[in-house]
C-alpha cells in the first residue's frame, strides 16, 4: 500500500484527493492524505465575493473534514514547514504551533501562489490582500463599514488583473445596490494598473471591453500608473502623485511562498515556483509532484503552463489518471494544457469572455452564466451533479427572497 500525501487544499489539491480517494481510498488499496491548515475550502477565483460580502459561505464553502469522510481520504489540519527527501518525511505545524513529522511514498505539493508586492515599500503594512479566505474576510470587515457609512469614501485597488477587476466590479455593484436603501453613502473605487491596459495577460480587445464596463459602473481606471510606495491612507506613484484612499487593496502580480525555495534543495524559479518536468514531477525527485500555481511546468512549444484556475483543474484531473498508471507500473504521460479561454466577471450579472484562442469575444449575462458554470463544474467534481443542482436551486430561492442578493445567483 502506497501513502500519497497532498499538501494544499485549493482547487487542484482538493480535486486530486477527491478523485484519488474515490479510486483508491474506498478499496483500501492506497492511503490518501490531504494536509491543509484551513478548515474550509473556498474556490480562489471567488475570494473577491467574500471581500464584497456577496459570497454564500453557507452553500458554497466546503468543510474539509466532512468532505474527507465522504470521499475516503484523510484530512490533517496543519501546514507544511520543511521536507527531508532522504527519509521521505514532512515536517508539519498545526494551528497551535506544535510540530510533527509525517512520512510519504509520493508527495504532491499544491499550495498555490500569493500576490507579489514586488518589495514595494509600505505595501505589506498599509494594504490588504486577497490570497486566502481569511484575508478576504478581514477585507470585508473593513470594507463593510465604508459601504454603509454616510458620505463619500475612497477605495484603491492596485492591480488590474482578474482579481483586481472582479473585486472592483463586485464592490461597485454592491455600493450601487446599497445606495437604493441608504441614500447619502457612496464608495468611490480607483483601479490602478502599471501596464497600459487592464487584464494585461488577456487579449487587447477584451481589455477594452472590460475597461468600458468598469468605467460605466463609475470605477476610475488608472493605467500606466506604477505605485512606488504605500503609506497610511495613500499611495504614492512613481511620478510622485498621491492617491488618497480610506482603504487600499493589493492584487498585483503573483509569487509563491518563500518556504518553497527552501525544500531540501528542490529547484525553484525567481517566483519561488517549484520546477517540474512535463509529467508534473519535480526535476530532482521522482517521488514529488507539483500542481497548479506552485509549479513551473514546461510545454512542448517552450512556453509554461499559466497560473490560472483552469490549468490547476486540468492538472489535477491529469495527475489523478497518472497515479493509476504509476501504481500499476506504467509510464507517465506528459501534461498538456488546453487553453479554454478567459472569462472575467464584471459584477454579478455581467461578464466578458475570450474564447476560441481569442478569436471570439463575448459579453453579457450569458457569459456570466458561463463563468458560474466553471465554478459549478468544480463543485461537480467534489460532490456530483445531484448536490450541485440542489445548491443552485437553494441559491435561486435565497436570492429571490433577499433583495440585497437579487441577481447574484451564481
Amino acid at each position: 500500500m502506497s501513502k500519497i500525501v497532498v499538501v494544499g487544499g485549493g482547487a487542484a489539491g482538493l480535486e486530486l484527493v477527491t478523485r484519488l480517494g474515490r479510486s483508491f481510498g474506498r478499496r483500501d488499496t492506497h492511503e490518501i492524505i490531504l494536509v491543509e491548515p484551513s478548515t474550509h475550502h473556498y474556490w480562489k477565483p471567488r475570494l473577491h465575493e467574500i471581500a464584497a460580502g456577496t459570497f454564500d459561505a453557507e452553500l458554497d464553502a466546503v468543510s474539509y473534514l466532512q468532505h474527507a469522510r465522504c470521499n475516503d481520504y484523510q484530512y490533517v489540519q496543519a501546514a507544511m514547514s520543511s521536507l527531508d527527501r532522504t527519509t521521505k518525511t514532512l515536517q508539519l505545524r498545526n494551528e497551535n504551533g506544535a510540530e510533527s513529522s509525517f512520512d510519504y511514498d509520493y508527495l504532491v505539493i499544491a499550495v498555490g501562489a500569493v500576490s507579489n508586492d514586488f518589495k514595494t515599500p509600505g505595501v505589506s503594512d498599509h494594504c490588504l490582500f486577497l490570497d486566502s479566505s481569511l484575508q478576504a474576510q478581514l477585507a470585508w470587515e473593513q470594507i463593510n463599514p465604508l459601504l454603509r457609512a454616510e458620505g463619500k469614501h475612497h477605495l484603491s485597488i492596485v492591480g488590474a488583473g482578474a482579481t483586481g477587476v472582479e473585486l472592483a466590479a463586485e464592490l461597485a455593484k454592491v455600493s450601487a445596490k446599497l445606495q437604493r436603501y441608504r441614500h447619502g453613502s457612496e464608495l468611490a473605487i480607483t483601479l490602478i494598473e502599471a501596464s497600459d491596459r487592464v487584464l494585461p495577460a488577456g487579449p487587447e480587445c477584451m481589455s477594452e471591453k472590460v475597461q468600458k464596463a468598469l468605467e460605466k459602473q463609475g470605477i476610475t481606471v488608472r493605467t500606466n500608473t506604477r505605485v512606488q510606495r504605500a503609506e497610511a491612507g495613500k499611495l504614492v506613484t512613481a511620478e510622485g502623485e498621491v492617491i488618497v484612499a480610506d482603504l487600499q487593496m493589493w492584487a498585483a502580480g503573483i509569487k509563491c511562498a518563500e518556504w518553497l525555495s527552501q525544500l531540501d534543495g528542490l529547484e525553484t524559479n525567481r517566483l519561488n515556483q517549484l520546477k517540474v518536468d512535463a509529467n508534473l514531477l519535480s526535476t530532482l525527485d521522482d517521488a514529488i509532484f507539483v500542481l497548479g500555481d506552485s509549479a513551473e511546468c514546461p510545454q512542448a512549444d517552450g512556453s509554461f503552463v499559466p497560473p490560472r484556475a483552469q490549468a490547476a483543474n486540468q492538472a489535477a484531473g491529469h495527475l489523478a489518471r497518472q497515479f493509476k498508471r504509476l501504481l500499476k507500473g506504467k509510464a507517465l504521460k506528459p501534461f498538456i494544457f488546453n487553453d479554454g479561454g478567459m472569462v472575467i466577471a464584471v459584477g454579478h450579472d455581467y461578464a466578458v469572455g475570450s474564447l476560441m484562442n481569442n478569436k471570439l469575444i463575448l459579453r453579457g449575462r450569458f457569459v456570466r452564466n458561463l463563468y458560474d458554470t466553471i465554478f459549478r463544474l468544480h463543485q461537480q467534481i467534489l460532490f456530483g451533479w445531484g448536490r450541485v443542482t440542489a445548491l443552485v436551486l437553494l441559491k435561486r430561492i435565497k436570492c429571490a427572497l433577499n433583495p440585497y442578493y437579487k441577481g447574484n445567483i451564481s
